[in-house]
C-alpha cells in the first residue's frame, strides 16, 4: 500500500505538477496527489503509529513533523525572494524528498503490534468496538469545530478591518504553533493525565475562540492565532493515543484520517451557514470543541477503569 501511494505521489501528480503549464493542470496534479496521499498513505500512517508503544509521544513527533514541514514550505512559496521562474525547480527538489522518502518503506515491518495486544484481545471485544467508535466520533466532532474557525479565520479579520497583511502574517504563525503543540507533546508524554491535558487544552481553545467573538482587536487576534493552533493539536495528540488504545484490532486506527478528512469538509461549511444567517458561528464551534473533548475524555475514563479492573 505505501509503494502503490508513493508510486503515485510521485509520478501521477508531483511530476505532472512540477511542469503545470496552467493553473487548472496544477489544480489537477495537486488534487491527485492529495488523493492518493490520504488514500494510501495517511491511513497507514496511522495504523504504523497506534501499532507502537508510547503512541502519545508517536503521534505529537508525527503531527510536528505535518504541521511544521507544511507550514516551512509555505513561508518559502510566499517568501519575496521567491521568483516565479524557479518554482519548477523548487517542486522538483519537493519530488526528490518524496522518493528519498520512499526509500524508507522497506524498513517499516509488516506487524508491528506488541505484546499488549494479546491482552487487548483477552478483554471485551465488544466494548473496545463501542468505545473506538464513541472516540472516533469525538475525534469527527472536535476537528469538525477547529476546522471551521480555521477556515473563517481570514474573514472574520477582514469584517474587523484588520490589515490583510497583519492576517497573513498571523495565519503563518499560527501553522507554526500548530507544530509546537505536538512537540511540547512529545516532551512530556504520558507523564501528564490525557484526560487533564484534553481538558486544558480544549478550554484554552474555547477562550481563543471567545477573543474572535464580537470586536476583535489586533492584540485579541494575534493571541488568538498563536495560542488557538498550539492548544488544540496539543490536546489533539492525545486524542489519537486514545483511540489507538482503545483499538485491540487495528481496524478503528485506520478510520482515523476518514474521520480527521470528514470533520474538515463538514465544519466550515457548518460555519458558513450559521455566519451567512448571523447565527452564533464561533460558539457552535466552541460546542462541537467541548463535545469532542468531553467524548474523549469518557472514553479515556473507560480505559482507566479497565486498568484498574485487571489490576484487581
Amino acid at each position: 500500500m505505501l509503494k502503490l501511494g508513493f508510486c503515485g505521489d510521485d509520478y501521477w501528480s508531483c511530476f505532472p505538477a512540477s511542469f503545470a503549464e496552467s493553473f487548472t493542470a496544477a489544480q489537477i496534479s495537486f488534487g491527485t496527489c492529495g488523493a492518493w496521499v490520504q488514500v494510501c498513505c495517511f491511513p497507514v500512517s496511522f495504523t504504523i503509529a497506534s501499532e507502537m508503544r508510547h503512541t502519545d509521544r508517536v503521534f505529537a513527533i508525527k503531527l510536528t513533523a505535518e504541521q511544521l514541514v507544511p507550514a516551512a514550505m509555505l513561508f518559502l512559496l510566499t517568501s519575496s525572494f521567491l521568483l516565479v521562474d524557479i518554482y519548477t525547480d523548487l517542486f522538483l527538489i519537493i519530488l526528490f524528498g518524496v522518493i528519498v522518502g520512499s526509500f524508507s518503506i522497506p524498513f517499516v515491518p509488516d506487524n508491528m503490534r506488541q505484546q499488549e495486544e494479546k491482552e487487548r484481545s483477552h478483554g471485551s471485544k465488544r466494548g473496545n468496538v463501542r468505545w473506538g467508535l464513541l472516540a472516533l466520533v469525538g475525534l469527527l466532532i472536535n476537528f469538525a469545530g477547529f476546522a471551521g474557525v480555521w477556515a473563517f479565520l481570514e474573514r472574520i479579520a477582514s469584517s474587523n478591518s484588520l490589515d490583510p497583511s497583519f492576517t497573513e502574517r498571523w495565519i503563518a504563525i499560527g501553522l507554526v504553533t500548530s507544530g509546537v503543540g505536538p512537540l511540547c507533546v512529545a516532551f512530556v508524554g504520558e507523564r501528564l493525565d490525557r484526560r487533564v491535558a484534553i481538558a486544558a487544552a480544549s478550554t484554552v481553545t474555547v477562550l481563543c475562540l471567545l477573543l474572535l467573538n464580537g470586536e476583535t482587536t489586533v492584540s485579541k487576534y494575534a493571541a488568538a492565532l498563536f495560542l488557538l493552533p498550539l492548544a488544540f493539536y496539543f490536546s489533539i495528540s492525545y486524542m489519537l493515543a486514545i483511540v489507538a488504545e482503545v483499538d485491540y484490532n487495528g481496524k478503528v486506527s485506520s478510520l482515523m484520517s476518514f474521520v480527521l478528512a470528514v470533520g474538515a469538509i463538514s465544519g466550515p461549511p457548518l460555519f458558513g451557514y450559521l455566519k451567512s444567517i448571523d447565527g452564533p458561528a464561533l460558539s457552535a464551534m466552541s460546542l462541537l470543541l467541548l463535545v469532542g473533548a468531553g467524548l474523549m475524555i469518557a472514553v479515556q475514563t473507560s480505559i482507566q477503569s479497565s486498568r484498574k479492573i485487571k489490576v484487581v
